[in-house]
Order: structure tokens, then C-alpha cells, then sequence
């Protein structure tokens, strides 16, 4: 293990696969226990996308989170990163909504924009305590005190929730 409890970069090893990858496995019924490869990341990782009706900042914004991920697998710490990073681009996506709708100017917090988009039913109901959670997770990730580490399995699941909350709030757009 090292220091920080994640693999050190340095000019010998930051193309090469982090250590930690290799305790993720497949289990086929056909070929048994196998490694996950970059192959399989990748393709779990790009799967979730936007539709176009989005607006293309957020689009941008989305994809540069979802390539980080990508390279959570040469550097674990990366799968947590773009994470987070969803978390703020599911914010950007309640504030272009905001503008959108023309909401009042004097909204400028997430949750307000959250309940101002529930209020007139651009956000069902049944998904507000999904934005809230996105919301508080946001919080988190942006004011951290210590250094978090999330599995691939969980930041790959935020970025196929973070996918659907973001093209559910602009399929009526």
C-alpha cells in the first residue's frame, strides 16, 4: 500500500494499469473468472449518454466527466473525480432548465432551482429526492475535508443516474 492508500503517479507506471483494477473480475459462465480490461470499463462507462435536445454546455461538460472516468482504470482515484464532477454538471443542467423557463433571477441556489423546477413540473416530483441527494452529494464532493474513494460499480451508477435525471429534465424542452 502506499501512502495515500491509492497509486503514486510517476514517469514509470502512469501509463500502466493501476494495481487496484486487478481485484475486479467477471465471472462468465462460459470462460469463468476473468480480469475486467480497459475494453470492459470503457464500454460500461461511455454507455449512459445525452440526447441532443441538451443543451450543448452540458453535453460538453458531461463528456469531459465521463472521459476522466475513463482513465480511472490507469488511476483509480479518477473514477471518484469524474463523479463528482457529475454531480456538478447535473447543476449546470438545473440551471440551464432555470433559464429555460425564464425563472426569476433571484434563484441562485441549487436547491431553490430544484424546488422552483418541481413547483412547476419540470422535475416530477418522484425524482426530488434524487435531485436532493445529487444536490447533497454535489455539496459534499465540492467542500471535502478528507479524500474519498468510491468504486468504479458506484461512480459508473452516478453516471448512468446523473444521464437519465439530466434527459428526463429536457425531454419536454
Amino acid at each position: 500500500m502506499t501512502r495515500f492508500g491509492f497509486k503514486q503517479i510517476d514517469t514509470s507506471n502512469w501509463l500502466e494499469p493501476d494495481p487496484i483494477m486487478r481485484g475486479f473480475i467477471r465471472v462468465d459462465p462460459e470462460h469463468g473468472v476473468t480480469d475486467l480490461q480497459g475494453d470492459d470499463w470503457v464500454e460500461a462507462i461511455m454507455r449512459p449518454s445525452l440526447f441532443e435536445a441538451i443543451p450543448e454546455d452540458v453535453q460538453a461538460l458531461f463528456e469531459v466527466a465521463r472521459g476522466a472516468m475513463v482513465y480511472g482504470s490507469l488511476f483509480y482515484p479518477l473514477f471518484t473525480l469524474a463523479a463528482e464532477q457529475l454531480f456538478r454538471v447535473a447543476e449546470s443542467a438545473i440551471s440551464h432548465k432555470c433559464r429555460l423557463m425564464q425563472a426569476p433571477m433571484s434563484l441562485k441556489t441549487f436547491a431553490s432551482r430544484i424546488q422552483w423546477l418541481v413547483e412547476r413540473g419540470a422535475i416530477p416530483s418522484a425524482q426530488l429526492q434524487s435531485w436532493q441527494a445529487t444536490r447533497g452529494l454535489r455539496n459534499t464532493a465540492s467542500h471535502p475535508e478528507q479524500q474519498s474513494i468510491m468504486t468504479p460499480a458506484n461512480a459508473i451508477g452516478i453516471v448512468e443516474r446523473t444521464a437519465g435525471l439530466i434527459s428526463s429534465l429536457f425531454e419536454s424542452a
